[in-house]
């Protein structure tokens, strides 16, 4: 239905990473690309990242990269519902570099395909995608527009992931364009602390979009109209550039 899948392997410092590049049956030329980011406990195929990589490809005709995150997918252990594992992960001191370095040598990897255009790449990640993006859209200036949120300073997933001190000295070096999701009733990340992790964000050009309900209650349908609304005309802008 217009949408090629294929799976890819990224060797890097002795890591395995495998992950999956989504890209239009047929193109007229090197195609914009989109790296998902996937939540936690899941993997590089989850159901909302696959919904969200098609539209993304048959709507725009957009390419979609997604790796598993560490010890998750094929890379496990974590598998729900034992949490022991996604705790410990956590603890690791290099977690979000290594996460980052991941996301580099993938990035780098497909950048080299004909069929991408290394000049037009964006991240999109909610939660743990948000989690491990906030250190790599920092650090990334390839990346020129991201889409993050279902994330903050504070609650009992902040806490776990021991991230408030990380994201509170990456947000600022975020430049890019930023699209942020927000769950009004969020009872995993609370609300003011994503608000002051929106607000911390460095970016000029920063939306913010609040939607009722709990952390896994984002409409899927108002995140992907989104998404696509602040996704285009950025891409179109930096291709006439």
């Amino acid at each position: 239905m217009g949408v090629t899948e294929r799976p890819f392997v990224v060797e890097r410092a002795g890591d395995t990473i495998p992950g999956i590049l989504w890209s239009p049956e047929a193109s007229a030329g090197p195609s914009p690309l989109v790296l998902v980011g996937h939540g936690g406990h899941g993997e590089k195929r989850n159901r909302n990242g696959l919904a969200m990589a098609r539209r993304l490809v048959r709507r725009l005709g957009y390419a979609v990269a997604a790796i598993d995150a560490i010890d998750h997918g094929e890379r496990g252990p974590i598998r729900p519902p034992d949490h022991r594992a996604y705790r410990a992960l956590w603890h690791k001191p290099d977690t979000f570099d290594r996460m980052s370095a991941d996301w580099q040598a993938t990035l780098d990897a497909l950048s080299d395909l004909p069929s991408i255009d290394s000049g037009r790449v964006a991240y999109w990640g909610l939660s743990m995608g948000t989690m491990f993006g906030v250190p790599l859209v920092a650090a990334e200036p390839r990346i020129k527009v991201a889409v993050l949120g279902l994330c903050g300073f504070t609650g009992p997933s902040a806490d776990r992931g021991r991230i408030a001190t990380r994201h509170a000295a990456e947000a600022p070096r975020i430049t890019c364009p930023v699209l942020f999701f927000v769950q009004w009733h969020d009872e995993r990340f609370y609300r003011q602390g994503a608000f002051d992790l929106f607000d911390q964000v460095g970016s000029k050009d920063k939306r913010l979009h609040a939607h009722p309900g709990a952390h896994g209650e984002l409409p899927a349908a108002e995140a992907t109209d989104a998404t696509i609304a602040f996704l285009r005309p950025r891409f179109s802008s930096a291709q006439e550039a």
